[in-house]
């Protein structure tokens, strides 16, 4: 017999039960079941990552043209002499400190898929990590679909040594995994953007006078960055001209309803 090709209403109703699991996932680890987090990055997976061998279902549908995804965490620079987290805040209990989701307060803006997928969320001054990479290493080692008996050795000092360096008054390290509080902020940076997404059509506004770029530290590796938005030092922008640079440009994207977002966009 001959294959069956899903056609798009098809395919577009595996996204939305990919978010409705999302979705439902997130809800648990919310309530304190925080290994919630290990569905959430297969979901994640099967929604974006994209192999020679795998199509992501954000290619299969063709939102990668249309859907812009939210990027929630602060402007991120290499330059940093501390770890940086950008998706993740601290909260301190009895029993000692958690990493949270930050939940996006203050200015953040809205990406391209591949701009997004492959932004730097964690630097723990030895390796640097993307939301890519952090889903795929919990869906693909940490317990998702699969688990390996030997992590990798980067994602192991992230998640099992505590490379981030920070503790609690007593010299304890936090009490939950970093890595899964950021899939929960990327779970939310996805139900957040097809809420904007489903607002349908905008007016666009170019933002003349505010430059954006990307810089990258591998060929696909990548941090936002901007000579107007962020405040650097000589040694700074000495440090982030070593990386090579794209430009983007800053739009301002207004809905009907009154919703208004900064996506950074080609």
């Amino acid at each position: 017999m001959p294959k069956y090709k899903l056609n798009l209403n098809e395919l577009m109703a595996h996204w939305h039960d990919q978010l409705d699991f999302i979705r439902s996932s997130a809800k648990l680890y919310d309530e304190g079941n925080e290994n919630e987090a290990r569905r959430i990055a297969v979901h994640l997976r099967i929604l974006f990552h994209e192999t020679s061998s795998s199509h992501s279902l954000i290619k299969q549908t063709g939102l990668i043209n249309n859907i812009f995804l939210w990027s929630s965490g602060d402007l991120y620079t290499p330059s940093n002499l501390l770890p940086s987290w950008v998706l993740l805040g601290i909260m301190i209990k009895e029993q000692g400190f958690y990493y949270k989701p930050n939940g996006g307060y203050g200015r953040t803006f809205f990406m391209k898929y591949e701009d997004w997928w492959n932004e730097i969320i964690f630097d723990d001054k030895k390796n640097v990590f993307t939301r890519k990479d952090i889903v795929c290493f919990v869906a693909n080692q940490d317990g998702g679909a699969h688990v390996d008996k030997m992590l990798d050795g980067n994602y192991a000092e992230l998640v099992k040594h505590n490379s981030l360096g920070w503790t609690d008054l007593r010299g304890n390290p936090s009490i939950n995994n970093p890595a899964y509080a950021a899939i929960r902020q990327i779970a939310e940076e996805v139900l957040v953007s097809q809420i904007i997404y489903n607002k349908g059509s905008f007016t666009r506004e170019k933002q003349k006078d505010r430059l954006f770029e990307m810089r990258y530290i591998d060929d696909k590796r990548r941090f936002k960055w901007s000579i107007t938005e962020i405040n650097y030092s000589k040694e700074t922008f000495e440090i982030i001209n070593r990386y090579q640079k794209e430009d983007r440009t800053l739009y301002l994207h207004k809905y009907k309803d009154g919703t208004k977002i900064e996506v950074i966009a080609r």
